[in-house]
């Protein structure tokens, strides 16, 4: 910066007399005291930043004091002496830091300055004690206060932010939360959330008849084949997943007969009717096969029993069913109501035939209308023409007429019963 005579001057003493320089008007320092007319003394205070021409010489805080000779600007005409000695003060440093709150604005020098203009240098001029320039370097520390909470929540959960619910239908928003954050600023949330789907199955699948299943405690079968169920946290990503069930059951059967009764000692044949194509079979009590498959089988019936069988197809399915047999103590006894001694064999003999059940004819006494007993015989084997009468009495051809008979008979399990009738004996 230049100065001209005139404002050096008004710090100066006014004794001092004007003097031209051949550059341009220069200020004289005052004298301290007064000196011989060729010679003077410039004394005087200046900032670093300032820069004087005096005579044909410039100082600055680099050249603060020299010589300057004025040709015949002495009042007499000859050579002035100048003496320069000049003090060049620094202008005054400050630093300016400050922590402010993201979104405070502070302004230095006229010039704002905030979270996105936070460093600068401002130049107060002559804002120093000393009349200089003041220089603050200013470095502002702004707290940020947004933070970002990114997060995966499922479809169907709730959290709460700030008490604002975050679900599916609201996964953003901005939170304020007063005085929340560091040096008592305001903390800003912003909320973005991603919302998962669960993912979704569908089951379908082909059960057995009798087959079962158990999800989530819930039970499948041919009465309930359809159904959603929810996992919990089943899916990878650890939220739920659904699960929607569609079943369907094989129509597989077998039957081996209505329940029946039989007489004891009788024997059952059974035959069941497929309604699958079987792998393997199993009867309960097992019974004697009547060809390689166990597809039929017979036994003898002395009680009463249940029978039941078990058919595998080939898909591993099994199908079950039973059949009761109850028992009768009415054995079957036949006996002919007339009979011929003179008729071919085996007509010629009066016998007892027995079903099944019958083990043997303990005893057989036939008598006629007067009651006097024409035959008497023990443990005959029914069946058997062999062992009936033939139609004499005390070897004599018995006479033609009706004639009773009674006869005792053993079952196979030993127990008892009596037949009786009568029979017509002609000729």
């Amino acid at each position: 910066m230049f100065h001209t005579i005139e404002k050096t001057l008004m710090r100066l003493s006014a004794r001092l007399r004007l003097l031209l320089s051949p550059i341009m008007c220069l200020p004289l320092a005052a004298m301290a005291s007064e000196m011989p007319t060729d010679t003077s003394y410039i004394r005087d205070t200046f900032c670093s930043t300032q820069i004087l021409l005096i005579g044909n010489q410039l100082f600055d805080p680099s050249h603060p004091d020299d010589t300057v000779i004025l040709p015949g600007a002495s009042f007499d005409g000859s050579d002035s002496v100048l003496i320069v000695d000049l003090e060049f003060r620094q202008p005054a440093y400050n630093k300016l830091t400050l922590n402010l709150c993201a979104g405070d604005t502070i302004w230095v020098n006229g010039t704002a300055y905030h979270d996105h203009f936070y460093l600068g240098q401002e130049t107060v001029e002559g804002g120093a004690a000393n009349g200089c320039d003041s220089i603050i370097d200013i470095e502002l520390t702004f707290y940020p206060n947004v933070l970002e909470y990114n997060s995966t929540i499922c479809e169907g959960d709730t959290i709460y932010i700030n008490g604002t619910a975050y679900h599916a239908f609201h996964s953003s928003g901005e939170e304020r939360i007063p005085g929340g954050a560091s040096m008592g600023c305001d903390s800003i949330i912003q909320v973005d959330l991603e919302v998962l789907t669960p993912p979704y199955f569908i089951l379908k699948d082909t059960l057995c008849p009798d087959e079962v299943l158990v999800i989530n405690g819930h039970r499948y079968d041919r009465n309930n084949r359809t159904g959603l169920e929810i996992l919990p946290g089943a899916a990878s990503t650890g939220c739920d997943s659904l699960l929607y069930l569609e079943l369907v059951f094989r129509q597989l059967w077998v039957f081996i007969g209505d329940d029946r009764e039989v007489v004891k000692g009788d024997s059952i044949c059974l035959t069941p009717q497929f309604g699958l194509a079987p792998s393997a079979i199993t009867w309960n009590p097992p019974l004697p096969c009547q060809n390689p498959d166990c597809s039929t089988v017979c036994t003898q019936v002395l009680s009463p029993a249940l029978y039941q069988i078990t058919v595998t197809d080939t898909n591993g399915c099994q199908v079950n069913d039973e059949i009761r047999i109850s028992v009768s103590d009415d054995n079957r006894v036949f006996a002919p109501n007339v009979f011929n001694p003179d008729a071919g064999w085996p007509d010629n003999r009066f016998f007892l035939s027995a079903d099944n059940g019958v083990s043997i004819i303990r005893h057989l006494m036939i008598a006629n209308r007067w009651g006097e007993v024409v035959f008497d015989v023990s443990g005959l084997a029914p069946d058997d023409p062999t062992s009936g009468w033939d139609g004499t009495w005390n070897g004599k051809t018995a006479q033609v007429g009706v004639y009773a008979f009674w006869a005792e008979m053993e079952r196979l399990d030993g127990s008892t019963f009596t037949k009786t009738g009568t029979v017509t004996l002609v000729r």
